[in-house]
């Protein structure tokens, strides 16, 4: 069987990194935005509720990426890439997986052990697997606090990345994942 090359990702595969980008980044904003204000005041009990259902929504999108993208081919990386950029660029990449994970579950260890609303959007709960274990309450808390970090300085990185290959490079890595990116065999 021959694999056909290909100069975009799959059509599925972009959609889904761009509800991704757009989810994770409305998640980040509304998780840094509620860190600053008082717990158990309105309107950071409502965001939360929003934040925790972003975060359930991403690790759901988080597992059906991996699972498109390991029946779909890549495109290969631009041949203008140096050794340092494509080993940049795939630690990036991996650090921002190991978000998309990590942040739901460690969300999840934190509220649902903690006591705290566990609501999809306003219609149902997900079980509580760590109810009232304050180590794990404990340990989901701080993790996520740190793992917040990370996403601030991957996505920071992955953006100021993105922007380089557009107005510095001028090379094709954006058009690669881009929305409406052709599907032209190279």
């Amino acid at each position: 069987m021959t694999t056909k090359v290909t100069a975009s990702y799959d059509p599925l595969l972009r959609r889904i990194h761009w509800a991704t980008a757009v989810l994770f980044i409305a998640a980040m904003l509304i998780g840094l935005y509620c860190g600053l204000q008082p717990a158990g005041t309105s309107p950071r009990r409502e965001l939360l509720e929003v934040h925790k259902s972003l975060g359930a929504t991403l690790f759901i999108l988080a597992i059906l990426r991996l699972i498109v993208r390991a029946v779909t081919v890549a495109p290969p990386e631009p041949g203008s890439f140096s050794p340092l950029v494509r080993i940049a660029a795939r630690l990036n990449h991996w650090a921002l997986y190991v978000i998309l994970f990590a942040m739901p579950v460690t969300g999840y260890m934190f509220s649902s052990a903690g006591g705290y609303s566990l609501r999809y959007f306003w219609t149902f709960s997900w079980p509580r697997l760590f109810a009232g274990d304050k180590a794990v309450a404990h340990a989901g808390e701080v993790a996520h606090g740190l793992l917040a970090y990370l996403v601030y300085a991957a996505v920071a990185l992955h953006i100021a990345a993105t922007i380089w290959h557009v107005v510095v490079k001028r090379d094709e890595t954006l058009s690669r994942m881009w929305p409406r990116a052709s599907r032209n065999p190279t």
